[in-house]
């Protein structure tokens, strides 16, 4: 009987065992199960979420894309309206440089005719500078020549690049006459010389009267006038040199009458003054006419 008890208890130890068993599997699995349907609901959760997150991010990505569309848009629209003002601006360059080398190339046309011009100023101003040497050298040959006259009121000065030689009436004519006296033509002589010496140079006689007039001697008189006398006397300085080697065809006379007086003044002096015959020597001109052409 102990023994069936025994037994008995035995079985009743492992059924209660194995309840207790089952009863801690029983709780670990609700445990589990709380777990996981906490797990669950916290999956859910973050799912949603996520979703909303997605949905955020979707709507977000569509704005930006939108946006970019419209950025893109414009910046095409901006590099389209670049390029056309950068086809201008090349258009415009070509143009400048087409204009720029067109201008060159006048510079150039230009700077050759001046180099050109400037060496015609160059040759001008030699011909111009041997010019003034001539016209100084002639003065000075002159003026030593006729050095002895100048008591007689003889005169050598330069005007405009001219030699004048004036020589007073008292030199060489006597009132009234176209006949020059011994002491006028050793003058003119020695003035011949210089002239002989430099044939390069040509001369001009000018007679000229003061405002008296002039009663001729007769009817038949070759002197009618004061421009009459004045052209005679040049004539007679004139057949002089010649007599004495100077070539005609370097030689002119003009009568100037009363018209150029020196001295405006109405007095004896001043009459005197105006009475003279002015010999103007000039160097030949074809160096410079030359130059100029």
């Amino acid at each position: 009987m102990q023994i069936k008890y025994n037994a008995m208890k035995e079985t009743v130890d492992s059924v209660q065992l194995a309840l207790k068993l089952m009863q801690k599997k029983q709780d670990l699995l609700e445990k589990d199960t709380a777990l996981t349907n906490a797990n669950l609901r916290n999956y859910l959760r973050l799912d949603a979420e996520n979703k909303k997150r997605m949905d955020q991010l979707s709507n977000t990505t569509d704005r930006i894309l939108d946006a970019n569309l419209n950025e893109n848009e414009r910046l095409k629209s901006k590099i389209a309206l670049q390029q056309q003002d950068l086809d201008k601006q090349k258009a415009e360059l070509e143009v400048k440089i087409a204009q720029f080398e067109q201008q060159k190339a006048e510079y150039q046309e230009v700077r050759g005719k001046l180099g050109s011009k400037e060496e015609k100023i160059r040759e001008l101003q030699m011909a111009l500078d041997k010019k003034e040497k001539t016209v100084q050298d002639i003065q000075n040959k002159v003026s030593e020549a006729l050095i002895g006259f100048k008591a007689n009121g003889l005169n050598v000065e330069t005007r405009y690049g001219k030699v004048y030689v004036l020589m007073p009436e008292s030199l060489l004519f006597k009132s009234g006459s176209k006949n020059i006296d011994p002491k006028g033509k050793e003058a003119l002589r020695q003035l011949a010389l210089i002239l002989n010496a430099n044939p390069d140079i040509n001369v001009n006689v000018e007679g000229h009267t003061d405002n008296v007039p002039y009663h001729p001697k007769s009817k038949s008189a070759m002197v009618e006038d004061n421009w009459d006398l004045s052209v005679l006397r040049a004539t007679s300085v004139v057949k002089v040199l010649t007599d004495y080697g100077v070539s005609p065809l370097r030689v002119t006379a003009q009568g100037r009458g009363k018209f150029m007086p020196v001295n405006a003044a109405d007095t004896p002096e001043a009459r005197a003054q105006n009475r003279r015959t002015e010999i103007i020597l000039s160097p030949k001109l074809d160096e410079l006419l030359k130059a100029i052409e």
